[in-house]
């Protein structure tokens, strides 16, 4: 399938994906591309977003918080209200933990893993944010540094201090450069009308729910999941993001 670039927004600004209370989903959320649903049916002229979460590390999202959630929110489901082509989360905020962006000055404080995690997916989705404003492409080179793999802090100050120029000395990862290839407008998304690849996830739910499209977040943050799925109910006005991770 042919996208027109007039009709997705990669690294879109928050403002432009949530509708209210920006503080809080810059807090939780990555946005990741921005959809018109033109570009599977040209009668509707709708913008739709994928996003992710910074706290992606280990277990499903939210499977610890339970009391929070709702129909439409469960582990590895986030629900949204569609409100002017924009989202507003539709859960409990305490579905999340309370994770905060770890300052320089701090690095020698002793951190949880799962919060480093949660800085080092922001760090990572700030930088290949970076690459993508300068150089026009996602990045697809071959992210290998021992460095960044180790289990404390150290990480995540490393990664923070790398540039769009570093990344650009990488070499090509050949899986990358081939998903490149295969996927619609040079990004890693494959939207389609077609029914959902996998087991549908909302059979005790309201039938008016389509599939959409799905991508993985490799090229956007640091433990990324393997398939991030949406789904959108014109009839309720509410996008479901599903995680796929085996």
């Amino acid at each position: 399938m042919q996208i027109d670039k007039n009709d997705i927004r990669l690294f879109p600004a928050y403002e432009d994906v949530f509708y209210d209370n920006i503080p809080l989903h810059r807090q939780h959320f990555l946005p990741l591309a921005s959809i018109n649903l033109r570009c599977i049916n040209p009668g509707r002229n709708e913008w739709l977003h994928l996003v992710s979460v910074k706290e992606m590390y280990d277990g499903r999202v939210g499977e610890s918080k339970e009391e929070y959630h709702t129909a439409f929110t469960q582990p590895d489901m986030l629900g949204f209200d569609v409100v002017e082509g924009k989202y507003r989360f539709e859960a409990d905020w305490r579905y999340f933990n309370d994770y905060q962006l770890i300052p320089a000055d701090q690095y020698a404080n002793g951190f949880p893993e799962a919060e480093i995690e949660y800085n080092m997916n922001e760090a990572m989705y700030r930088l290949k944010k970076a690459y993508f404003d300068q150089y026009g492409q996602l990045y697809a080179g071959d992210f290998s540094r021992p460095g960044i793999q180790v289990s404390d802090i150290r990480r995540l100050e490393r990664l923070r201090a790398l540039t769009p120029a570093d990344l650009e000395k990488d070499a090509m990862s050949d899986y990358l450069a081939e998903l490149h290839q295969q996927r619609p407008a040079g990004i890693f998304t494959a939207l389609s009308p077609e029914e959902f690849p996998g087991d549908w996830p909302f059979e005790a739910l309201d039938p008016s729910f389509e599939y959409i499209g799905s991508m993985d977040g490799y090229g956007f943050q640091h433990t990324a999941p393997e398939g991030i799925s949406l789904f959108y109910s014109p009839a309720l006005k509410k996008a479901l993001i599903t995680f796929d991770n085996t």
